[in-house]
């Protein structure tokens, strides 16, 4: 029986190779007998809307663009309590959660992959009870890259406008106070970075170990980094972070389902790769296994 699927374009998304590639993937999904309907995101927001509004009528959901376009299907599709499948072409930016899944960045592949693949569980999380996110919520340093670096900057270097943008920042470096509670055991100090993630990549420049991440156990990975006291322990820090070798004492790493941030200012979130809020209150639970993704 022939299954209909919704694929939700971003067309600014990445470099645009979506316009290039579009006939070959709906080749795919034609002939593996999916029925694809095509819709081209015009706004933010924009692709949760859709899916809200007729996902119920699919069987499967694809996202093509970056992190920031799954995430808005995700976020539909929970609404909605999809119960079929959903898949991701990644053409933005940085892509961590297809890196982490080894979704393939040749567009036409990815598609074969949903064409062809068997769809698994999947962990997503819930920021503040406002948000839903794939794979990081996160506040401090190198968080801002993201959302300010330009749409037009990102298309043209790629990934080094992240890196560009983030050494441009680093003299901008703040340090927070904050209460963190993971599961009921609790810690505290200055930070200047912390993030609840379920990914094996942060931004394309932090790396987490493969030992470390399982995306569908129930938890999500907490990554607290200490303020560093000397110029020689910042160096240290930046070769622990960059290595994925976090034998660091400045780098904490915990393991939750219910992950709570408490500060006594606001601090600017970020939630994969999208500017959050401020919040002096954050709290974090994992949604385990509520969507299904092909990977």
């Amino acid at each position: 029986m022939q299954k209909k699927l919704l694929l939700l374009v971003n067309p600014v998304s990445g470099k645009s190779r979506v316009k290039t590639e579009l006939l070959g993937i709906l080749k795919v999904f034609s002939d593996a007998d999916l029925d694809p309907t095509v819709y081209v995101t015009r706004r933010s927001g924009d692709a949760t809307e859709q899916v809200v509004k007729v996902g119920k009528s699919y069987d499967v959901i694809v996202a093509c663009g970056g992190d920031g376009t799954l995430n808005e299907v995700v976020a539909g599709a929970l609404r909605i309590r999809f119960e079929g499948a959903i898949g991701f072409l990644p053409c933005g930016t940085t892509n961590d959660f297809a890196n982490s899944l080894g979704i393939p960045k040749n567009l036409v592949k990815a598609a074969e992959l949903i064409a062809e693949g068997e769809a698994k569980d999947l962990d997503f999380g819930s920021f503040n009870r406002l948000r839903t996110f794939i794979y990081v919520a996160a506040f401090g340093a190198f968080t801002e890259v993201s959302y300010k670096t330009d749409q037009k900057l990102k298309n043209m270097f790629g990934h080094a406008a992240y890196i560009s943008e983030g050494i441009a920042h680093l003299t901008e470096l703040r340090k927070y106070f904050v209460k963190v509670e993971c599961d009921g055991e609790h810690y505290e100090g200055e930070y200047l970075f912390g993030a609840a993630s379920n990914t094996l990549s942060l931004g394309g420049v932090m790396k987490l170990k493969a030992e470390l991440v399982d995306m569908k156990d129930g938890y999500h990975e907490v990554l607290l980094v200490k303020n560093p006291k000397t110029a020689g322990d910042f160096a240290q820090l930046s070769t622990a972070l960059l290595s994925g070798k976090f034998d660091n004492k400045s780098i904490q790493i915990l393991r939750g389902k219910k992950i709570v941030f408490d500060c006594d200012e606001e601090i600017p979130w970020c939630v994969d790769g999208e500017f959050a809020g401020k919040f002096e209150h954050a709290e974090i639970h994992n949604l385990h296994k509520r969507l299904r993704v092909f990977y």
